[in-house]
C-alpha cells in the first residue's frame, strides 16, 4: 500500500501542503474547524509523518540502534534489556538489528544506520569484522557509535568492555587455589579480540603457578556445530582433567552436558567454572561457580555512556572498562 503524503491531505481538504502542515501542528493561524477535518482526514488516510522529512527539520531523529552478532538465549537478551532502559529513560527510540555474525551484513546494517539517521549505534562486531572503516562512515555522519563486548581495539571508536585477560586469570586462580591443576580451559570463535585475551588469562595463570601449558588442555571452538561432542571427545581423550573452564554461557551448558554423559560427578571428578551472565549457573546443578559478567549491567553501562558521548560530556575516544566478580558456588 502506497504512503500517504501531506499532499494527498492537501487534495481531499482544498488546502496547500503548507496549509496542511501547519493544520497538523495545530499552528494558531489555522481555524479550530479546518484543523478538525484535516486531523479526521489524516487520520482516514492512516498518515504518519515520514521520519526522515522530520529529521531533517528537527535535526534530532532520536533512534539508537543496537547491532549485535546474535541473540542466543545467554548474554545479549539481557545486554538489549539494560539498553532499553536506558534509551527509553532519554526519551528516545531503540531499534535492534543482527548482523548473524557476518562483516557483509553488519556493513549493510551501517548503511540502514545512516538512511535511517540514527543518532547512536552501539555495537558488539562479527567474528569476521577486521577494520572499522564501515563504522567511521557512522561517526563522520554525526552519529555517537560506541563498540560493547565483541571489540575491536583501536584509536577512532571508543568501546566498552570488561578486562577479559584479568576475568579469566581470576577463574583459573581460583580452580588452582582449590587444587585442581589439569585444567581444560575450552574457548569460543578464535578470530574473536575477546577470545584472544581470555585465552592470554588463562596462559598467564598457569604459567605464574609454575605450570606447563599443555596443548591438549585447550579447546578452540570455530564452528557451532557439534560443541558438546567436541567438548566430549576431549575430556574423554585426556583423562587427567579435573577442572574445566568454559569462557561463555553457551560453551557452560555445552561442558555440563558433555561431563554429565561422561558419567562424571561435579565437583567430586570435575570442577566446572565459567565467564556467565549469572542466570545460566543457577540452571543447573550443582549451580556452577562463575565471574559474573552481567549482560543488563553491560547494557546499561554501554547506553549511559553513549548518551554522554551525545550530550559532549565525554568527546575523546577512550577504552571503558566494567568489572566483573567471582560467585562461589557449588561446582568447585
Amino acid at each position: 500500500m502506497k504512503r500517504s503524503t501531506l499532499k494527498d491531505i492537501a487534495k481531499l481538504t482544498g488546502l496547500s501542503v503548507s496549509g496542511v502542515s501547519r493544520a497538523l501542528k495545530n499552528h494558531p493561524d489555522i481555524a479550530p474547524e479546518t484543523k478538525t477535518k484535516v486531523h479526521e482526514v489524516a487520520k482516514a488516510l492512516n498518515y504518519h509523518p515520514n521520519p526522515s522529512a522530520q529529521f531533517l527539520h528537527s535535526k534530532n531523529s532520536k533512534i539508537i540502534a543496537a547491532i549485535l552478532p546474535e541473540v542466543n538465549t545467554f548474554f545479549f537478551p539481557e545486554l538489549l534489556q539494560g539498553i532499553s532502559k536506558i534509551v527509553e529513560q532519554h526519551g528516545y527510540f531503540l531499534i535492534f538489528l543482527q548482523s548473524d555474525n557476518r562483516l557483509q551484513k553488519e556493513q549493510e546494517l551501517i548503511d540502514y544506520c545512516i538512511q535511517m539517521y540514527v543518532e547512536g549505534v552501539l555495537i558488539s562486531v562479527s567474528a569476521e569484522t577486521d577494520n572499522l572503516d564501515h563504522l567511521l562512515k557512522l561517526k563522520k555522519m554525526g552519529a555517537a557509535v560506541l563498540l560493547i563486548d565483541r571489540v575491536l581495539k583501536n584509536d577512532e571508536i571508543p568501546y566498552l568492555t570488561i578486562d577479559d585477560s584479568k576475568a579469566t586469570a581470576n577463574a583459573i586462580e581460583y580452580l588452582l587455589s582449590k587444587d585442581r591443576n589439569q585444567i581444560l580451559g575450552i574457548f569460543d570463535d578464535e578470530r574473536l579480540t575477546m577470545t584472544k585475551l581470555r585465552t592470554e588469562g588463562y596462559v598467564k595463570a598457569l604459567k605464574k603457578n609454575g605450570l606447563r601449558i599443555e596443548p591438549n588442555l585447550l579447546l578452540t571452538i570455530n564452528d557451532d556445530f557439534d560443541i558438546e561432542e567436541q567438548i566430549f571427545k576431549r575430556l574423554e581423550d585426556v583423562s587427567s582433567v579435573n577442572a574445566v573452564f568454559t569462557m561463555s554461557d553457551k560453551l557452560l551448558v555445552k561442558a555440563y552436558h558433555a561431563i554429565y554423559r561422561l558419567g562424571l560427578k561435579i565437583p567430586d571428578d570435575i570442577a566446572l567454572i565459567s565467564i556467565s551472565d549469572g542466570k545460566a549457573p543457577y540452571y543447573l546443578y550443582p549451580s556452577i561457580s562463575h565471574i559474573r559478567h552481567s549482560g543488563e549491567e553491560v547494557g546499561s553501562a554501554a547506553a549511559t555512556l553513549l548518551f554522554r558521548m551525545l550530550s559532549g560530556e565525554v568527546g575523546l575516544v577512550s577504552f571503558h572498562q566494567i568489572g566483573t566478580s567471582l560467585v562461589e558456588l557449588g561446582s568447585v
